[in-house]
């Protein structure tokens, strides 16, 4: 039997404007442009802390009921995972990122949506991306180490060194932009929990170096 191929997972979510729910959250109350930079800090990796994430959210509009949200999205801008997703997040190394409760409300502030939320910071980076070896990957700026998904991506398009399996199980690369990167083991239970439905992931080719 052959050697079995060493994988790792990049999501293109982040470029889907399907996974966006119109939320207000009350650090964007509080204090707009903080909120802006945390979600923007959070997008690059950056490692925060509970209190720099909403504990609570309202639906935007009054014409908009949610019986209960996606198992991945984005409400008000912070990445929001359903209680399943976070069961099987909470099982694998997330490193220095962290899952943190946030009540989900409808419009009229007062009912509660059904099931339970938290906000994911991915709180880690990761330089492995190859990008002479990703020829179908975008360079949105010439003479910038700026790189994104093409609109479609398949499997293969983004190629990583063989670090990039070494934990933690979910990461930003370095001047990757709209996209997060999953270990396999991990994308492995969240397809066992049937909770990959928004995640549109792609294989990556992992790369030994010498």
């Amino acid at each position: 039997m052959g050697k079995k191929k060493d994988i790792v997972w990049v999501s293109a979510a982040p470029m889907g404007g399907y996974i966006n729910k119109a939320f207000d959250a009350d650090v964007f109350e509080e204090d707009q442009t903080e909120a802006i930079a945390i979600m923007k800090q959070n997008n690059a990796g950056v490692s925060l802390v509970a209190d720099q994430f909403p504990k609570k959210m309202y639906g935007m509009y009054p014409d908009k009921h949610y019986k209960k949200l996606p198992d991945l999205c984005t409400a008000g801008g912070f990445w929001t995972v359903s209680a399943a997703t976070a069961e099987v997040l909470q099982q694998f190394d997330l490193g220095d990122g962290g899952l943190y409760p946030v009540e989900l409300f409808q419009h009229n502030r007062t009912k509660r949506i059904e099931g339970e939320y938290f906000c994911w910071n991915f709180g880690n980076v990761k330089k492995t991306y190859l990008p002479e070896e990703s020829p179908d990957v975008k360079r949105p700026y010439p003479g910038r180490d700026f790189w994104k998904l093409r609109l479609a991506p398949k499997d293969g398009d983004v190629a990583l060194s063989s670090e990039a399996l070494n934990p933690p199980d979910a990461w930003i690369e370095h001047n990757f932009h709209r996209a997060f990167f999953l270990s396999d083991p991990l994308v492995q239970a969240l397809r066992a929990a049937k909770v990959t439905r928004n995640f549109t992931l792609r294989k990556c080719r992992v790369i030994e170096q010498n």
